[in-house]
């Protein structure tokens, strides 16, 4: 019996409430929600935790991060915590990872398992220096010249040649053009064998700025306004230097929606591609997010420091033939950590440990849990910046949050004891903390502290590598460093 293939997707900063697949009244995902009608869409999905490194480490290991150890502390994940990739290439399948994002490289451990890597569209050794190499590279003199041109005007100068050449813009992007390319290409290699992809796109990760052909799609001023968001640092507004007029929040809104749209008619592509080659109804086809992103709920922006629902809940959408089922809406709750024991139980392979439900054929959770430890390395990197910051300034965001939620209520537990509960059935939008009010905050605190005491920490190998100075250059571009 022939295997299925398998291909994974997850998209940076996606929050499940703009995609048009999800209702979003704006048509952001057209080919997701085609994909979602041949197969099933879950409307309740949650991440593990609210940042890429350990977010796409719990995807890939069905664990929380306090068991796989890829923390805010430590952008590492040691070999002794195996991958979905581990389980794949044990039985038979060839494993390529495509990553759009420095912290899913060689460089974090996240490569493992993976015979193929390419990062950005390159492959091997191409990929290590473009995601950051600790030999030292010297910038050409064009290269110095360059960084010297204000991103504006090099913007300006590019937008101007792409009338004469429109297909030039659409590969101006965070990856996702040559990442295409490379699956392509990947996928027509040695066809007897099955194979499992894993692909993460940047889009629509900060800046929001995608291909000019889509940056106009819901943007509701002219050209030249444009230039304005190339740039969308959070430290400034964190550290309390800088608030954003609605405005503003609005035009950047409208500039990620941009990117979801244009992201969304890569994957198009890609689906085509598979169906083009009789691939897609022997492949499980799954697309989920790392996060979500916030533009001014509860007072946040971006994607730290809080674990409201902008943040943590994700789109959730699997295709899958053996299954049978189509165009089904599933109001499970499930969490990024079930995706591992979901597909090797399709692939037939034996999970090891791990703290995921497989939502094949399992019980439907009760609740799903939530963790961030403090990102005190993130705002560090941010105060070298320099621009008037202090660490005081962010003394109030240096906390370890951990979440419980049920279908119709939600804890938000902070280590410094500012612990939030909320009615979601009365209060979607968590604006009524009733922690201290409703006695079932109190419970939740015992169902979250009994959750916690199952967890078997992970031990960390204190020889791990860690990111060079040049990679946390690459970092600075993205808002973490």
């Amino acid at each position: 019996m022939k295997k299925p293939n398998l291909l994974l997707i997850s998209i940076d900063s996606l929050r499940a409430d703009h995609l048009s697949a999800y209702g979003y009244a704006k048509e952001t995902t057209p080919y997701l929600a085609e994909l979602a009608e041949e197969g099933v869409l879950f409307q309740n999905a949650f991440s593990a935790t609210n940042w890429t490194g350990a977010a796409v480490a719990s995807l890939l290991t069905g664990r929380y991060p306090t068991c796989h150890g890829y923390t805010n502390q430590r952008y590492y994940l040691d070999a002794d915590v195996p991958t979905l990739a581990d389980y794949m290439r044990a039985a038979g399948y060839r494993t390529a990872c495509f990553s759009n994002n420095l912290y899913i490289t060689a460089q974090t451990g996240l490569n493992r398992g993976f015979e193929a890597f390419y990062y950005r569209g390159l492959n091997s050794a191409k990929a290590a220096i473009a995601a950051g190499s600790s030999e030292p590279m010297r910038p050409s003199k064009w290269s110095r010249f360059k960084q010297r041109i204000p991103l504006a005007a090099k913007t300006m100068v590019r937008d101007t040649a792409d009338w004469l050449n429109p297909q030039k813009s659409l590969s101006r992007d965070d990856g996702a053009a040559a990442t295409e390319q490379a699956i392509f290409h990947w996928l027509l290699q040695q066809p007897e064998r099955p194979f499992f992809a894993y692909v993460h796109y940047q889009e629509p990760h900060s800046p929001y700025f995608p291909p000019k052909v889509y940056r106009k799609r819901f943007f509701p001023e002219g050209w030249l306004q444009q230039w304005d968001y190339l740039r969308f640092d959070p430290a400034p507004y964190y550290g309390g230097k800088k608030a954003f007029t609605a405005r503003e929040m609005e035009n950047y809104l409208a500039l990620y929606d941009g990117e979801i749209a244009y992201l969304d008619w890569r994957l198009g592509r890609l689906f085509d591609f598979l169906r083009r080659r009789n691939l897609i109804d022997d492949t499980m086809v799954i697309v989920t997010a790392d996060h979500g992103e916030c533009f001014g709920e509860n007072g946040y922006i971006w994607h730290a420091f809080n674990l409201y629902e902008s943040l943590i809940r994700v789109p959730l959408i699997v295709r899958f033939g053996a299954w049978r089922r189509r165009d089904e809406s599933d109001d499970r709750l499930v969490q990024s950590v079930d995706i591992l024991p979901t597909c090797l139980q399709a692939m037939g392979i034996e999970p090891g440990p791990n703290d995921g439900v497989s939502f094949l054929h399992a019980p439907q959770r009760e609740a799903v849990y939530i963790e961030s430890d403090s990102a005190t390395m993130m705002v560090k990197r941010w105060l070298e910046k320099g621009a008037g910051l202090t660490e005081e300034d962010f003394n109030q965001y240096l906390r370890d949050l951990y979440c419980y939620r049920t279908r119709d209520a939600k804890l938000i537990w902070t280590s410094d004891s500012q612990h939030e509960f909320y009615d979601l059935h009365q209060d979607p939008d968590e604006k009524q903390n009733l922690f201290g009010h409703d006695p079932r905050g109190n419970e939740f605190v015992r169902q979250l502290q009994k959750w916690r005491s199952r967890l078997q920490p992970h031990q960390a190998n204190q020889a791990q590598p860690g990111f060079d100075k040049q990679t946390w250059e690459k970092l600075k571009a993205l808002g973490y460093a």
